[in-house]
């Protein structure tokens, strides 16, 4: 009887982070060949969400917006911090607009992490860069220093190995915040 009690609650702790995975606003897989852009002005740009990070994903645009225009006000949205403790680069971007595709989104869980949780951020004292039940969302952009006629006629990779960056996003206050990102290796 002991035995299958156990057993039940097994069953039920492996199914609960798939069922809280369910309720989770990923963003879907950019199609191969496909790109979604980010550009100087709301107009031009892709995503309809730009300062309004009501889903993971809108708060990865809000960031690359706040990259791309060197806007702190979108840094501050996005990174979901007050405005003393966001760091001191936007002034200093010069990003131009960029092509980017959604390769990878998941929700997060302490099994299998992609690196080890263990630094805390300078703009979020304390605070681990990795929990469970964040969400990961990797995407690959390109750099278009010419005028986005075609999105994918942008050839230029962006910054880092394969221009991939990996975004771990937190669902905190009603919102959801950026809390780190970084190259995927």
């Amino acid at each position: 009887m002991l035995a299958r009690f156990f057993s039940a609650a097994l069953v039920l702790a492996a199914a609960l982070p798939a069922l809280a995975a369910d309720d989770v606003p990923l963003p879907p897989l950019t199609p191969k060949g496909e790109y979604l852009v980010m550009t100087q002005d709301d107009a031009t740009s892709s995503s309809k969400c730009i300062g309004n990070p009501a889903t993971p994903m809108c708060a990865v645009e809000t960031l690359l917006a706040c990259f791309v225009r060197g806007k702190d006000h979108l840094c501050q949205s996005a990174l979901g911090v007050a405005w003393d403790k966001v760091p001191d680069f936007v002034s200093k971007l010069d990003w131009p607009p960029v092509i980017y595709r959604v390769v990878r989104r998941e929700v997060l869980d302490d099994r299998h992490f992609p690196w080890r949780p263990q630094r805390d951020m300078d703009w979020r004292p304390g605070e681990l860069d990795l929990r469970a039940a964040d969400i990961r969302i990797d995407l690959v952009r390109k750099e278009c220093w010419e005028k986005v006629t075609v999105p994918c006629a942008c050839e230029a990779p962006a910054r880092g190995p394969r221009g991939a960056t990996a975004y771990i996003v937190r669902h905190e206050k009603g919102r959801w915040a950026v809390v780190t990102w970084g190259s995927v290796y």
